[in-house]
Formats: structure tokens, sequence, C-alpha cells
């Protein structure tokens, strides 16, 4: 599992992104968040606008939707709710569950890009519209399915109706099975087990079990309704691809064995709505740490420069779903697919003033794309351009002969669907993971409320990457979770620690944590695995609490918040199993009066007076700028507490600067102070820029 970064390319972007906010700060300019990128470049952008996309297919109650232009529609469905499919208002259960798994795949890929670009809460929004419908969907009894909607709406008549959402009546057939819709049913139970995965919902995970039975049990493919539009050869794919999800979120190896079992031998097509078997491939492979059945088959696509077209209708969904794949595969394994799958978007976005195929991007973006309510039309034939900007959508993109037109009723290659953008999702994440180029806008056509707001790095909470031997009752929890209690006067002092086996043998750690507020442990590992997890363990019987984290060294560091006042915590490392406990240190005393509060306020209002000082100054002199002078650095530079020191703390202490985000904690903000002189400044993040360049 590793994931590498040239140096000299994470220092030019750190050196860029600090000159550009730091000026910003200072003479009033627009605020950006990481270097300044070419506008094929601008991946930050990318995944902020493929975003967009969803809340225009939204169906029934969309008071969540971004989009001014949209409204509720459809709510005399038998269950509201749910996504449109494309430029139609059908949903189909197939396209639906796949892109609701494949973008909750990106979030879990990628959820620090996520955080760092202030687009969590968007995607918390639009993954809970997904998953709501998928719950409401599943008529239940004693934990097994009893009855399954699978389908809303009838694709001839549908199509024949050219209008917008809101103003369509009733849509007509409501498709309920007791058995079978097998594929649709695996495609909802992986997007549960997904939102398990990534926010703890029990109730998710709960459903996808019954699901994935369900699924089994019948073992037949959706056939009515769904002829002529999304006809699916086999459920067993979909079943594999739920199986590994669900193996991530129990680690029960019945579902690993069974997602083994039904995966493929050869891999023969992209990851997408009719066959997910590569990205089943993937997420076993992450499971085992074995990726060469994953990059046999990527090694022969995702080479050379020019454009890869898979299938003439809709070959840009394909072309980004395989450059999203080729970089989970890139990230995990010795693969490096990254320089292959830049040119391809560079394709797509249209560099060097070229055709792209997103909606909104630039003046050579798509103005006729083939979307009933962005028509904002009654006829599509009609030769006006759309009324509606559809942010961000992914258009089908030229055929193998290269034959591109933008033209409303040439749907092959100008329409859109919500399966096309999860590809576009899943590479812009993955691209601004690799390469961090480009910044996020505050002002978009149509869009109501554009404010991105970035959410503080906290430890990962990735699933465990081997059988868990004991039982995990609890979804992934993070350490610090509670409020600060840390003391305002006492420091640190070793903690006594006492090695124990468990049942099996493998050794844990006991540590004194009496009369602490926080337990601080370090470890080092000899494995080359980036990915650690494992459970504390406090005193009371078997209440685990999971942990995840990851390290590129192969030493990381624990805080265990001990606001329950434990008098020792047992610390687990379920993976990798060689492990050694550097040190431990108990933080603050139980003698000291206890800060309830964060020691600095966020700005939770917007300024509503005119400012007394010209807008050349920072807005962060709005809030405090003064460390705690009770907490002391224990890792300078370190502005988001993962333990690491590098320009995800650039882009913290500089947005902290700009007044667009906070730095609550006061050990942050000791370890921000990086001249020691107890304010945070521009200086500070100059010293953080050396350091990291060394």
């Amino acid at each position: 599992m590793k994931h590498t970064t040239k140096l000299a390319k994470r220092i030019a972007a750190g050196l860029m992104s600090a000159a550009l906010l730091i000026s910003g700060t200072q003479l009033g300019f627009a605020k950006q968040d990481t270097v300044k990128a070419a506008d094929n470049d601008n991946y930050a952008k990318l995944l902020q606008y493929s975003l967009y996309f969803y809340d225009a297919n939204m169906c029934g109650n969309i008071s969540g939707c971004a989009l001014n232009w949209r409204g509720n529609c459809h709510m005399n469905d038998e269950v509201p709710g749910g996504y449109h499919d494309a430029g139609d208002h059908v949903m189909f259960g197939l396209p639906q569950g796949y892109a609701a798994s494949t973008i909750g795949w990106a979030y879990y890929e990628y959820k620090d890009v996520y955080a760092s670009l202030g687009l969590t809460d968007h995607y918390k929004t639009i993954s809970k519209h997904f998953t709501d419908f998928f719950k409401k969907s599943t008529q239940m009894s004693g934990g097994n399915v009893t009855k399954f909607l699978y389908q809303k709406g009838e694709g001839g008549p549908d199509h024949s109706y050219w209008g917008a959402p809101e103003k369509q009546n009733d849509r007509g057939k409501m498709y309920w099975v007791t058995s079978g819709a097998s594929d649709i049913a695996a495609e909802y139970a992986a997007a549960l087990a997904l939102d398990y995965i990534n926010f703890g919902d029990k109730e998710s995970l709960e459903y996808a079990k019954a699901l994935y039975k369900f699924s089994c049990q019948g073992n037949q493919v959706a056939k009515d309704g769904t002829g002529g539009f999304y006809d699916s050869e086999s459920c067993q794919d979909d079943q594999a691809w739920a199986a590994a999800w669900l193996y991530m979120a129990t680690k029960e190896g019945s579902y690993l064995n069974d997602a083994k079992s039904k995966n493929t031998q050869y891999l023969g097509w992209a990851h997408a709505w009719g066959n997910v078997d590569l990205g089943a491939a993937c997420v076993i492979a992450e499971a085992t740490n074995d990726w060469s059945k994953v990059n046999g088959y990527l090694g022969g696509k995702c080479t050379g420069s020019n454009y890869l077209c898979m299938d003439g209708w809709g070959s840009a969904r394909y072309n980004c779903c395989m450059q999203f794949v080729s970089l989970v595969a890139s990230k995990h394994s010795n693969a490096d697919y990254s320089a292959w799958a830049k040119g391809q978007m560079d394709i797509i976005l249209g560099a060097g003033g070229k055709q792209n195929y997103v909606v909104g991007w630039n003046d050579k973006s798509p103005k006729y794309c083939h979307h009933r309510a962005a028509s904002g039309v009654s006829d599509c034939h009609d030769g006006s351009p759309n009324k509606n900007v559809l942010v961000g959508a992914l258009v089908g993109g030229p055929n193998a002969s290269g034959y591109y037109a933008d033209k409303r009723d040439e749907y092959e290659t100008n329409e859109v669907a919500i399966d096309y953008q999860a590809g576009l999702v899943g590479a812009a994440a993955a691209l601004y993971d690799k390469y961090k180029t480009g910044s996020t806008v505050t002002s978009i056509p149509g869009v109501g409320n554009v404010n991105p707001t970035p959410t503080p790095t906290e430890p990962k909470t990735e699933p465990n990457t081997q059988p868990n031997t004991q039982p995990n009752t609890q979804p992934n929890t993070q350490p610090n979770t509670q409020p600060n209690t840390q003391p305002s006067q006492g420091g640190e002092q070793k903690a006594a620690v006492t090695e124990k086996e468990d049942e099996e043998g493998k050794t844990y750690w006991s540590i004194d944590a009496d009369g602490a507020s926080k337990v601080k442990a370090t470890f080092k590992t000899n494995s080359d695995d980036t990915k650690i997890n494992g459970v504390y363990n406090p005193p009371g019987g078997w209440t685990p609490e999971d942990w995840a984290t990851t390290t590129s060294d192969g030493t990381f560091t624990l805080t265990y918040d001990n606001s329950k006042n434990y008098k020792f915590i047992d610390i687990h490392v379920w993976w990798p199993k060689t492990c050694t406990l550097v040190e431990a240190v108990k933080i603050g005393g139980s003698n000291s009066q206890p800060a309830t509060q964060p020691q600095t306020q966020p700005q939770t209002q917007p300024q509503t007076q005119p400012p007394t000082q010209p807008q050349t100054q920072p807005q962060s002199e709005t809030q405090p700028t003064q460390p705690n002078q009770d907490v002391q650095a224990d890792n300078p530079g370190d502005v988001t507490g993962d333990g690491k020191v590098d320009i995800l703390d650039v882009i913290r202490m500089n947005k902290f600067l700009l007044g667009t985000g906070n730095i609550d904690d006061p050990r942050a903000k000791a370890n921000a102070d990086m001249d020691g002189n107890k304010t945070i400044n521009a200086d500070d993040v100059l010293k953080l820029l050396k350091k990291i360049v060394g």
C-alpha cells in the first residue's frame, strides 16, 4: 500500500500556494486553496463542479439541493426520493446503485481531499439522499427483505415527455419484487456498506447485509421494465462488489470468500454500471494486498497518449472510470498510471483551447447537453441553448471516430447520466490527491450557496485490511471526537506500560492513564503498509473503540481522549501484526481545571457591519490568533494533527489567516506558532515551508 509523491512537485506546489495565499491575505486578492493551476489542471474545481450534477438529478423532496433552478418533484411516487437516471426522469435502479457505490468508493479513498477542499458536507448531502431512498425502497421483517422497489417510472413513456421534472405528473409504474432484481439489490448493498464504512451508520450496515442476502437468494437479474435501457447479463459481478465492501465493513471472512468466488478470473471491461468486476477486483486487492490481477488488466489499457474510447456511446464515462480505477491502483500498488490519467483528463477538459466535455467549465463547454430539466424548453429539437447551466456535468464525449456535436438531440455523445458522473467524481478526487493543483471557486452560475468550508483533518477511519479476530460491534470512531478537555495547566509525563497477550498470543499494551486528560502513544512497525488500524479497549469489559491512521515511514502516534477518566487504556493494533511501542505519555492532570471549550472561538457568523479597517487586512484579525500559552508544541508545523508536517498544514494555516478556516485545538495552535512568539502570522507560514523543504 504505497503512495509516492515527488518531493520537488510537493515543494513547488507548497511554495506557490503560500505565495498566493499570503499575498491574498495582505492585498485582498481572491482566496486560493492551493497552487494556481491551468484550467485543465484545476482538479479542486473539477471535484467541486462534478458533485453538482447529483443536485440537478435529485428527485422527491430536494430541500438539500444546491441548485436554485430545481424544486421538489414526483412527490406522489409510492416511495419519493432517489435520483433521476440521466437527461430523463426515470429512476432505474442499476445505474443508481452503481453511481451511489462508486462515489462512495471515491470518498472512502480520498476523504482527506474532500475535507481539505471543504466538500465533505456537500458529498454527505448527496450520499444521504441516495441511502435514505435505498432504505425506504426496502421492506424488511426480522432482518430479511420481504419486498424491494428497484425502479420507478417506465422508459418509453418517460422518454416521450420533454419538460421539467417538477411539471411531470404521475410517472407510471412502480416496480416491486419479492424475489429477484439481484443485480440492483447487490448494488444498493454495496452503497449502504460504504455508507457504514464512511460515516458509521449502523442501520445502513443492517440494510446492506439484508439486501446482499436477498440478492443471493433470488440470484436473478431484473428484467421487467429495464429492457432496452439497462440490461444486465449477470448479477455475480454486482454480488462480488457488494461482498467485497461488506467484508471491508465487517471483516467477516465469508464475505471476502464470496467476493473472490464471484469475481471473474479475467477482467475485460471498465468499472461501469453493466459490469463492476474491475471495481470488485480492486477492493479484493486492497483487502489482500495483491494487485497483480488488476494491474494485469490496467497495464494493457492505461497506456499511450491517445484518447481511450472503449465504446462510442458515452465514451467519456468509461474513460473517467478507467482514470479513477488506475489512480486507485497507483495509490495502493507499485504501478503508476498517474501521467496517463492526467493526459486523458487533459483531453476531456479541452487542454490547449479545444472542445471540452464538462458543462460550465469554460467557453468551450457544451451548451446543449441532452437534459430535460436543464434545457428549460419543451422541445428537444429547440435550437436555443439550455436555459440552465448543468454545472460540472460530463457529457458522453466523442465516439470511436472522434465525432462529437454539441446538439441536444445527439444523445449518444451529448447526454449526461448519474453513472457517467460517478467516474468523473472519482477521477477528479484522485487527480487532486496526486497533484494537489487548483482551487475551489465561490461563484457558480445557478448554484444558490457556494461556500466550501474545509474540514479539519482528523484521524483516518479506513477499515481494517485484515480479519478482525475480536468482536467488532462499534462503527469506526475517531479518537478525538470529544470536546477539548485539555487542562489549562500540566504538561506531559511518561506513562507506565504493561505488555500483555490476548488469547491468541498477540501482544497489546496496557497504558497507565490515571489522572490524565489524554494519553499519547508512539508506535513503530517494520511493515511497508501505510494503513494501520486497531482498537482502544477501556476498562469494564469488551467495549472497543476503533481507530485507524496512516504512516509513511512506519512510525505513527495515537492520542486517546481520556474524558471519562479511565485508570488505564489498552491499545490493540490489528494490522500490521509486527509492531512495537516506542513511547507512551500522559498529558495534563486531573488536578487542573479542564477547559471545556476551545481556547479560541471560530468565526461562526458573517461580518454584518462595514469593516473599520481597509480590506487589505487579513480577515483572521476578526478572531484571536494567540496560541494558548499553557500548551506546548509537540510537533511544530503539524497543524492538522495527523502526525505529519506537509503541505496540508500550510493550507490549514493560510485558511486560518484568511478567515476561511479555524484552528480550534490548542495543541494545533501551538504547533502553528513556528517562531514561538505567541502569534500566528505569515512569518509562521514561511518558516513552515522552510521546514518542509528542509
